[in-house]
């Protein structure tokens, strides 16, 4: 499923492709299985692509190569939230789990190329 924010269109990146490509499943039971990588693409009205990706896997990191078509890529932001899959935030240590700048990002020929972490939310604005 691609969701769409407000006022944005559906991008023609691979992305989507790559994720799927090395789809998993995880869970204990199998009538409880849930996708491991997840993704939403859009486009928003100012130009930007937005990519944001899940890797629920307790112990997999994913390398993702995109192929964005008819697109230059010359900037890439980035962030994330990630850690064990017990981490939380308490009234003792209250920035545990934390949004943060996210830098690892290379540009390719073909668009950009990362690894996401296990345990994460990655979200990435492609200028």
């Amino acid at each position: 499923m691609i969701r769409r924010p407000q006022r944005s269109t559906l991008d023609r990146s691979s992305a989507a492709s790559d994720v799927y490509k090395r789809q998993e499943t995880i869970g204990v039971e199998d009538e409880w299985q849930v996708p491991n990588l997840t993704e939403s693409v859009s486009v928003a009205e100012d130009g930007a692509v937005h990519i944001t990706l899940t890797n629920l896997s307790l112990d997999k990191d994913y390398e993702i190569r995109t192929i964005l078509t008819d697109y230059q890529v010359n900037e890439v932001k980035g962030e994330i939230v990630h850690g064990g899959m017990h981490e939380m935030n308490t009234f003792e240590t209250p920035d545990q789990v934390r949004v943060k700048e996210f830098n690892e990002v290379e540009k390719t020929a073909e668009g950009i190329k990362f690894t996401i972490p296990k345990c994460s939310v990655l979200h990435l604005e492609v200028r």
